[in-house]
């Protein structure tokens, strides 16, 4: 099954709209309402919905690494241009499903995992 993702208010609504136009599955914390919900229940909500979360909050590593069955983090390390970010969420998205995203952690860019 194809992985589906999470997009927390620190990630431009414009790389969840890029996402959508190339038939991904996302959904961000501006289109339903969650702006100014605190880290946990941004990630909870995205495990509820077995949804990998994409963000550029270094404070999801805690969260993940303590819920170890976790759908996915994608953490952007750097800012990138809308364009980079969504070309690299794609490539994840289309080189591992669902279940490979469990527990594990990407970098971005490169798409570098971690444990």
């Amino acid at each position: 099954m194809r992985p589906k993702f999470y997009i927390d208010e620190n990630v431009p609504f414009a790389v969840c709209i890029g996402l959508k136009m190339r038939r991904i599955d996302v959904v961000s914390a501006k289109e339903l309402n969650r702006l100014g919900d605190d880290d946990e229940a941004h990630f909870h909500f995205a495990q509820e919905e077995k949804k990998a979360i994409i963000t550029h909050d270094a404070d999801f590593l805690s969260l993940a690494a303590k819920e170890q069955g976790n759908h996915g983090l994608l953490l952007f390390t750097r800012h990138m241009n809308i364009g980079e970010a969504i070309d690299e969420i794609e490539r994840i998205y289309l080189a591992f499903s669902a279940e490979d995203l469990q527990g594990r952690i990407f970098f971005l860019p490169h798409g570098k995992q971690s444990f």
